[in-house]
């Protein structure tokens, strides 16, 4: 599955705090748990990609966590994480194809 395919929303997205985890449960029955640092660690943004590409990413931190969640828009959603990070946005096909690995 591409990024760019469209992709129904999840039908319920929570955020659960204390187990550092984002669950999302799909349209077609699917439930996933995504942990916080895996979320944080898939970041798409420039910033990211540019210091994934140059080896100066290093996200060794398991208690990384999301402090807040909003809706992007109808395409998919942004965290703001504990480490002040908040550019990256996350489509919804992105997070269906996480969660399909999860699972």
């Amino acid at each position: 599955m591409s990024v760019l395919t469209l992709v129904e929303p999840p039908k319920e997205v929570r955020l659960k705090r204390k187990l550092n985890e984002l669950e999302l449960s799909w349209p077609d029955g699917l439930t996933a748990q995504i942990g916080c640092l895996l979320l944080r660690r898939s970041c798409g943004c420039s910033h990211c990609t540019q210091a994934k590409r140059m080896g100066r990413l290093s996200l060794i931190d398991a208690d990384i966590s999301i402090k807040k969640v909003e809706l992007s828009g109808v395409s998919g959603l942004q965290f703001f994480f504990s480490d002040g990070h908040y550019r990256g946005l996350y489509p919804w096909g992105f997070l269906r194809e996480l969660s399909e690995q999860v699972s």
